[in-house]
C-alpha cells in the first residue's frame, strides 16, 4: 500500500459575504492499479475515450481540461465526464480541474466526451486501499 497526500485550499475576499479561507488535507491509502499523470484526447464520440476501466474498486480520479485541442491549439470546447451509460456527471471548461472519489459497483467505467472538436485532458487515477 502507498499513501497519497492531498490538500485543497479555497480562499477569497469577495466570493461570499464573509472572507473565505480554509484548507482541507488528508492522507489517502492507495493500491494498484494506479495510472500516473497522463494525457488523452476527448472526442465528440465519448465512449471511445475511457479513462477508468470497468473494475469493481473505488478510485480517486484527477482530471484537468488543458485548454488545448489535439493539435495543441487553444480550445474553448467543454469536456463532459460520463459514466458507462453516457450519463454526464460533470462538465469541465478550459483549465478547470477536479479530484474526486468515484465508484460505480462493477460498471465503474468513466469516459470523456468533448462538446465539439477535440480536447486534451490530463488525468490520473488511484485505487482506494
Amino acid at each position: 500500500m502507498a499513501t497519497l497526500s492531498t490538500s485543497l485550499t479555497l480562499s477569497s475576499t469577495d466570493a461570499t459575504s464573509d472572507s473565505l479561507n480554509f484548507t482541507v488535507t488528508d492522507a489517502l491509502t492507495v493500491v494498484s492499479p494506479i495510472v500516473n499523470i497522463s494525457k488523452i484526447t476527448a472526442t465528440v464520440t465519448g465512449g471511445d475515450t475511457i479513462i477508468v476501466p470497468n473494475l469493481d474498486s473505488p478510485r480517486y480520479v484527477y482530471l484537468k481540461h488543458t485548454g488545448l485541442n489535439s493539435a495543441g491549439a487553444s480550445s474553448t470546447d467543454k469536456v463532459h465526464v460520463e459514466t458507462a451509460d453516457g450519463t454526464t456527471i460533470m462538465e469541465l471548461k478550459p483549465t478547470e480541474f477536479a479530484f474526486f472519489p468515484f465508484y460505480a459497483e462493477g460498471a465503474g467505467k468513466l469516459q470523456l466526451e468533448a462538446s465539439a472538436n477535440t480536447v486534451q485532458v490530463e488525468y490520473a487515477y488511484f485505487t482506494r486501499g
